[in-house]
């Protein structure tokens, strides 16, 4: 279990930046004229899943192909991105779930899997 967690600790350490973005009230978020680009927390969710999913295959430190283990990992990314929109439509009262906000992260993950099956052969 150390070993996983050694192993995984900067995909652990974005994780947990994310879950706290996720869970905070968004009455403590700064105002910004940011806000008013159409689609921009979409973009938003696609980057960050995508450079968690990114930073945990790459840690993940595979030497030849590994899709299963890597779809696996995919999985636990996309099911802890299921669990934020989940809490935030329960537990967070000013904030709210929406299901293109899953379908960004799934796109964000499965963007990171596609750059890193490109780049494996100029990283092993």
């Amino acid at each position: 279990m150390l070993k996983y967690l050694f192993q995984y600790k900067f995909s652990i350490l974005l994780a947990g930046f994310i879950v706290l973005l996720s869970l905070v009230p968004s009455s403590s978020m700064p105002e910004t004229r940011l806000y008013s680009i159409p689609f921009l927390d979409k973009v938003v969710h696609m980057g960050m899943y995508g450079a968690l999913g990114l930073v945990a295959l790459l840690e993940r430190r595979c030497k030849q192909k590994c899709f299963p283990k890597e779809f696996l990992l995919l999985f636990l990314l996309f099911s802890l991105s299921t669990l934020m929109e989940i809490l935030q439509a329960t537990v967070v009262a000013s904030r709210a779930a929406e299901w293109f906000d899953e379908v960004a992260n799934f796109f964000g993950l499965a963007g990171a899997w596609l750059t890193y099956s490109f780049f494996r052969r100029f990283i092993s």
